[in-house]
């Protein structure tokens, strides 16, 4: 550790007392010893810039009592508004800033400390922030979000011009987003990668939440190191790195939404299963995160997202599963091309029937069957995605395991669609939409009906759908089944109870 000098040690000794003999009201002076406030102003300054020199020398090695010492003699000085001179702050100002090479937090603590809205700053200690954020810059990074969104949040009370004029002209954030590129070139050292990441996220809130334009060019690399981290096979990824760096992703979509989805756009168009399965979970965490700026965009991301529907790969196929189940699972589906990714769950289902010996395959059935079972009719949109073209998988026995869940939809809609009159309630047969006839309808759903304990409770649905389909099936059966239906359900829910019964009772 760097010894300093006896001379200049007992330079920093007197400027101790000298701060003590402050806080005590004091005036001592004498040989050999110090009392600033007693000094003239030319002294005063002399003697900051004396301390200047010694710290310039130091690597850490004060007593942390001294350090907290001068950092509040010097904000007191630099905050004084009649007896300090400009030049007295400008030099305890310089003193704060040179002192913060080695104990940086000490410093910037104490000047958060006079941060506190409504009541506004002192003139010196936006200046003092200024000149820490070009000298350090990248130590400056954990605390940027909190220090603008406090200046913010006062800017509008400053009606001193003089005042102003540091709140505006303080150029905080311009000197940390200046070594973005350093911060990424870190992922390249052996280093600890959860902190860039959290440095960048940092950042990346700032620049979303404030709309500051990241430094031009900065974007694309930005967007390659994350993707490259979360792809990257080197060394796995912690957990809470991985949780950032989606963080960092989802920031970017704030900032520049439409350059993200491309960017992850040409990421998918890359046969590489890693790099396919991270796009394609960073798409997923930009819909869940449902953000103003990426809700008019899901229809460019549902495009994206299509783009891998023919791949076979079954870990990318259950990563565009898990896409499509957050997607349907927002509070409005409305202008995103969502009929085009249930029909793709329906599509899945199919092509797994026929291979459920594969656990993986097996492992797609189940996940689409979460899917369907989660649609929820409520949901903004949701009836015009569903109505009518849920019927098309009816009917083909290929769809029979999504039945239950088919019907309760169904009714559902069609029940919505009857409150809404007569005319909006029948099909359109004619339309571009290819539904069931009414006699196949008919014929699939009493077939299903007739084995009522089947499956899982398949015939209770079918009878329930059929209820809610009468006038499209015949205008006669209406008032019949109206009677007829409710007390066969009730009937057949009855021996299902007991059935229970007798098997838990067993």
């Amino acid at each position: 550790m760097h010894t300093v000098p006896r001379a200049q040690l007992t330079c920093l000794l007197h400027f101790q007392a000298s701060h003590e003999h402050l806080i005590h009201g004091k005036q001592e002076g004498g040989e050999g010893g110090w009392s600033i406030q007693g000094e003239g102003e030319q002294n005063r300054v002399a003697i900051y810039y004396i301390l200047e020199g010694v710290l310039q020398q130091d690597t850490g090695g004060l007593e942390i009592r001294l350090v907290k010492n001068i950092v509040s003699l010097a904000s007191d000085q630099m905050r004084e508004t009649q007896e300090a001179t400009t030049e007295v702050k400008v030099a305890a100002s310089n003193t704060l800033v040179t002192l913060a090479s080695c104990y940086f937090d000490h410093v910037m603590y104490e000047l958060h400390c006079h941060l506190k809205p409504p009541k506004l700053p002192e003139e010196f200690i936006l200046v003092t922030l200024a000149n820490l954020s070009s000298a350090y810059a990248r130590k400056c990074i954990p605390f940027v979000r909190v220090t603008l969104n406090t200046m913010f949040s006062m800017l509008e009370f400053v009606k001193d011009g003089r005042l102003r004029q540091a709140f505006c002209g303080e150029e905080y954030q311009d000197q940390i987003f200046e070594h973005l590129s350093w911060l990424l070139e870190q992922y390249n050292e052996n280093t600890d990668v959860f902190h860039v990441t959290k440095s960048l996220s940092q950042l990346l809130e700032v620049s979303g939440e404030y709309k500051i334009p990241l430094p031009d060019g900065k974007f694309q690399a930005i967007c390659s190191a994350l993707h490259n981290q979360i792809c990257s096979q080197a060394k796995p990824l912690s957990m809470e790195n991985h949780t950032e760096l989606v963080h960092c992703v989802v920031q970017l979509a704030r900032s520049s939404p439409d350059d993200l989805i491309a960017f992850l756009h040409s990421q998918l168009e890359i046969e590489n299963e890693a790099v396919r399965v991270a796009s394609l979970n960073l798409l997923r965490a930009i819909v869940g995160a449902d953000l103003p700026e990426t809700r008019p965009k899901k229809c460019l991301i549902v495009k994206a997202v299509k783009s891998t529907f023919s791949d076979q790969n079954a870990t990318v196929r259950k990563a565009v599963l898990h896409f499509i189940q957050r997607l349907l699972s927002l509070q409005s589906v409305e202008n995103c091309a969502a009929w085009d990714m249930v029909a793709h769950v329906f599509t899945e289902f199919s092509v797994s029937t026929s291979k459920l010996a594969i656990p993986e395959e097996n492992t797609i059935q189940t996940l689409c069957t979460d899917i369907l079972q989660c649609l929820d009719t409520s949901v903004t949109g949701m009836t015009q995605v569903l109505w009518p073209r849920l019927l098309e998988y009816v009917v083909p026995v290929q769809y029979t395991g999504t039945l239950k869940t088919l019907c309760r939809c169904l009714r559902e809609l069609a029940e919505k669609k009857q409150q809404e009159g007569e005319e909006a309630a029948c099909l359109d047969y004619g339309g571009p939409v290819k539904l069931p006839t009414p006699q196949g309808l008919l014929a699939r759903l009493l077939v299903v009906a007739s084995s009522p304990y089947a499956g899982e409770g398949h015939g209770c649905a079918a009878l329930q759908l059929l209820q809610a389909l009468h006038q499209n099936i015949h205008v006669a059966v209406g008032e019949m089944w109206g009677v007829k239906i409710p007390s066969l359900l009730q009937y057949i829910e009855g021996k299902v109870l007991v059935r229970r019964s007798a098997v838990h009772g067993a």
